[in-house]
């Protein structure tokens, strides 16, 4: 009886919850991430410098791969409003595509799971950060032959994913792992082709990954402790070829980056993904 009416108890609360979450990233005055993106491209239509010096505020600086750039450039050519409703668009597009592998499973816990990642990247929305297009494309792509392609892309806009190579070598994919890391390396390598003399150092240098209300925040002793230990519990894992690999390294992408970015906690949808994929070969 307890567990008849625990399930939808959990659900409700989850929606609820998510509604919350919702309603606090819909905040007025918020200068969205995609503005970086849209002066990143802009940039490269004029000929200027991508990796120029400060514009005023930290989320307008590019710090991403310069490909990233190169995709956003047919943007500019709608005009600043029409290219933010498109991304947006496909970012929510994304978050969809993200839930829809647990949503069908029809597992309560998975879709308590799904409710919740899909609003915390929908409450993404305003600032309209890249993560929600990365954990869909993961979410979707990962279970598939085009996995490795796709997080070694996620690996050139965030380093962070590529804790995902993990949950390859816990399956012994070596060859798989290899590629994710090659992708994401060649097209960093790229950045070598423009000049990045105020990359590091731009309005206020690090200070823009070691915000918020992060453990880093909190304390940095703090921090390395806890990305030591989990480090460790994933070469511990990975050793065992668990397959809590990758739910492991999902969660570790949210523990360990130095900026805490609330919606970073939707990487465990992959990861629950790929968990799923590997109880069902079993």
């Amino acid at each position: 009886m307890v567990r008849r009416f625990a399930h939808p108890v959990a659900m409700l609360a989850a929606a609820l919850g998510g509604l919350v979450l919702i309603g606090a990233g819909f905040t007025p005055h918020v200068n969205p991430d995609a503005d970086a993106y849209w002066h990143a491209a802009l940039r490269l239509r004029e000929g200027l410098p991508l990796y120029g010096g400060p514009r005023g505020d930290e989320t307008e600086i590019y710090r991403y791969a310069p490909w990233f750039a190169f995709a956003w450039v047919p943007l500019t050519y709608l005009g600043q409003a029409n290219a933010y409703l498109v991304w947006r668009g496909l970012l929510l597009v994304a978050a969809m595509a993200a839930a829809w592998p647990l949503l069908r499973t029809r597992s309560p816990a998975a879709i308590t799971l799904a409710v919740l990642a899909f609003c915390l990247m929908i409450s993404n929305l305003p600032a309209a950060n890249v993560t929600a297009l990365i954990v869909g494309a993961l979410a979707v792509g990962l279970p598939t032959r085009a996995g490795p392609v796709l997080l070694g892309f996620a690996g050139s806009l965030k380093i962070f994913p590529l804790l995902f190579v993990a949950g390859y070598v816990a399956e012994r994919r070596w060859r798989d792992a290899a590629v994710a890391v090659g992708i994401a390396t060649i097209l960093w390598l790229h950045v070598l082709a423009f000049d990045v003399s105020t990359y590091p150092t731009a309005v206020g240098g690090s200070s823009f990954y070691v915000g918020g209300t992060s453990l880093y925040a909190i304390s940095p002793v703090l921090w390395g402790v806890v990305a030591v230990l989990v480090g460790a519990l994933l070469v511990l894992l990975v050793v065992r070829r668990s397959r809590w690999t990758w739910l492991a390294a999902g969660a570790a992408i949210s523990t360990v980056v130095p900026r805490a970015w609330l919606p970073d906690a939707a990487y465990v949808v992959p990861a629950a993904v790929m968990l799923l994929r590997w109880a069902g070969r079993s």
